[in-house]
C-alpha cells in the first residue's frame, strides 16, 4: 500500500481542463458510495476553483479505478499526461502544503483549509477513511494553524474571491478610488460571492446589487452588505448596466449568456470577473463590443505579483510543513512496527481466552455468548494498559527495537504448547462467574467498533490515572 496524490490543478492544466473533472458534493458523495477499493484503502476527494485531487493509501488497482470514476463522471479520458502525481513522502507533503496555503494561486489563500475540512467531512460521511488518513487529515489541521501563526505567509493575502476584486481594481486604474462612481453586480449568492463582496465592504461604490436563482439567499446577501437586490431573469440588462460584475454561482454551465445581453453605447464599458468552476460567463461574452471578462486564468497571471511579495515566508512555511511530514512518517512507521505485536498479543490472549471458553462454558449458568462477552471484557482490560505503554514508546529508542524483538519471542504462539502450562491451566482451580463479576467500564479500552484506536485519548487517560495513582500513594 502506497500514499499518492494526484489530480489536476492550476500549475499544470488550463481552467477548461480543470472544470471538466470538477466534483460538486453530490458527485463526491457517489463516488465514495459506489467506488470498489481494496480492503485497505482510503481516499479523500478535494475539489475547488482550481483543482481537484485525489489522496489515497491504496494500491495500483485503485488508482486505476479512481481514474476510471473520474473519466466517467467527466465523460472524457482522465488526462495521465498532465496530471500532477506524488507518491510517499512526497505525496503527504503536498496533503500539508495544500492546507496551508502554500500551493495556493493566491499564497496563504484562507478558504482553502476550510475547503479541505469540508473534502474530509465527505469522506468521512462516506466511510473512505480510517486510522492512517484520519491521522494525515489532522496532521495538516496541524500545519496549516502553525504556518498561520508563525509565519506572514497568510498576512494579507486574498483568496480568489477577494483577489478578483484586487484584479478589478488594477483594471479601472488610479483614477478610481475604492470604486467610487461605479455600479456594480454580484452574480451568485454562495460563499465566494459573499468573500467577494466582503472585500468590497470598505469600498464606496455608486451602488452594489445581488441577483441570484434563490430570491430569498440574493436578500440575505444583500442584507449583509447594504445592497440592493435585482431579480434572477433581470440579470442579463443588470449585467448591462453595471461597471463591474462578479460571477460566482454554483451553476454546472454559463448563466451570462452572449445572445441575451442587450447591445452597448460606443462608450459604455462593463468588466466581468468570472470566479466560478464550471465557468459561468459564457466565452462568446468577451468578443462582444463593451464588454470585458476575466476568469481564472486570468487571474493566476494577475495573483503572481503577489506571489512574489510572499515568496520570502514560503520557505519558512515549507520548514513546517517539512516538520510535521516528518512527524507523520515517524508515527506511520511506529504504527506498522508495533502492530505485529499487537496482533499477537491479543492473538495469543484470545485464543487461550476462547480455548478456556469451551472447555468451562457448560460448567456455568450462563450461555456462550454471555461468558464470550464476560471474557472478551476482561481480556481487554488486562491488555489495555500494556498496550498504552507499547504505543507510547519512543520510536527513535533503542528500546523499541528490543522491546518489539522481545514481545514477538514472549507472545508468538508456538505450534505445539508447552506440556507443563497445558497441564497448569487443566488442573487450575475454576469459580463459576456471573455477569455480576464483570468490571466496570476500563479507561484504557483498546478496542473501538471502528476498528482503530484513538491513541491520543488512551493516552491522555493513563497519564491521568498514573497521576491519581501517584497521588493516593503519596
Amino acid at each position: 500500500m502506497t500514499f499518492y496524490a494526484f489530480g489536476l490543478n492550476y500549475e499544470q492544466v488550463p481552467v477548461n481542463v480543470t472544470e471538466a473533472f470538477a466534483l460538486d458534493e453530490v458527485d463526491q458523495r457517489q463516488l465514495y458510495a459506489t467506488l470498489d477499493l481494496s480492503d485497505d484503502a482510503e481516499v479523500i476527494f478535494l475539489s475547488t476553483c482550481n483543482r481537484t485531487e485525489v489522496y489515497l493509501y491504496g494500491d495500483a488497482a485503485d488508482v486505476t479505478a479512481i481514474q476510471e470514476a473520474l473519466s466517467s463522471m467527466a465523460g472524457r479520458t482522465f488526462p495521465k499526461d498532465q496530471a500532477f502525481w506524488f507518491e510517499d513522502e512526497e505525496a503527504i507533503l503536498h496533503v500539508l502544503e495544500v492546507a496551508s496555503g502554500i500551493r495556493s494561486m493566491v499564497p496563504g489563500d484562507g478558504q482553502i483549509l476550510s475547503q479541505v475540512k469540508d473534502a474530509y467531512r465527505l469522506a468521512v460521511d462516506g466511510d473512505a477513511v480510517d486510522s492512517l488518513l484520519h491521522r494525515l487529515m489532522h496532521t495538516a489541521f496541524r500545519a496549516a494553524k502553525r504556518v498561520a501563526t508563525e509565519t506572514d505567509l497568510s498576512s494579507g493575502a486574498a483568496s480568489v474571491s477577494t483577489a478578483s476584486v484586487a484584479m478589478a481594481r488594477r483594471y479601472f486604474g488610479e483614477t478610481v478610488d475604492d470604486f467610487a462612481g461605479l455600479n456594480i453586480l454580484l452574480i451568485g449568492a454562495g460563499k465566494m460571492g459573499r468573500l467577494a463582496l466582503g472585500a468590497l465592504d470598505k469600498a464606496r461604490p455608486a451602488s452594489i446589487s445581488v441577483t441570484n436563482r434563490s430570491a430569498e439567499r440574493a436578500e440575505a446577501v444583500a442584507t449583509e452588505h447594504d445592497a440592493a437586490t435585482i431579480p434572477w431573469t433581470e440579470r442579463h440588462s443588470a449585467v448591462a448596466a453595471a461597471d463591474f460584475v462578479i460571477v460566482a454561482t454554483g451553476a454546472p454551465e454559463p448563466v451570462v449568456i452572449a445572445e441575451n445581453l442587450p447591445p452597448r453605447d460606443p462608450g459604455d464599458a462593463t468588466l466581468l470577473v468570472d470566479i466560478a468552476m464550471p465557468r459561468n460567463i459564457d466565452p462568446a461574452v468577451d468578443a462582444l463590443t463593451g464588454f470585458t471578462v476575466f476568469d481564472l486564468d486570468d487571474l493566476q497571471a494577475f495573483v503572481k505579483d503577489t506571489e512574489a511579495r510572499r515568496t520570502a515566508e514560503i520557505p519558512r512555511a515549507r520548514e513546517v510543513c517539512n516538520e510535521l511530514m516528518s512527524d507523520f512518517v515517524t508515527w506511520v512507521f511506529h504504527q506498522q512496527a508495533l502492530q505485529p505485536a499487537i496482533q499477537a498479543i491479543r492473538g495469543t490472549f484470545d485464543a487461550i481466552r476462547e480455548q478456556e471458553v469451551d472447555r468451562h462454558a457448560h460448567r456455568t449458568d450462563m450461555n456462550r455468548q454471555e461468558v464470550d462477552r464476560l471474557t472478551k471484557s476482561i481480556m481487554q482490560k488486562l491488555l489495555a494498559v500494556p498496550i498504552v505503554k507499547l504505543k507510547n514508546v519512543d520510536p527513535d529508542s533503542i528500546d523499541f527495537v528490543r522491546g518489539i524483538k522481545l514481545l514477538h519471542a514472549l507472545f508468538s504462539r508456538p505450534s505445539c504448547e508447552d506440556e507443563s502450562a497445558e497441564k497448569a491451566r487443566n488442573e487450575s482451580d475454576y469459580e463459576t462467574p456471573s455477569l455480576s463479576d464483570a468490571p466496570s467500564g476500563c479507561p484504557f479500552d483498546t478496542h473501538r467498533t471502528s476498528g482503530s484506536d484513538d491513541v491520543d485519548e488512551l493516552l491522555r487517560r493513563a497519564v491521568a490515572l498514573s497521576d491519581e495513582a501517584r497521588s493516593s500513594a503519596a
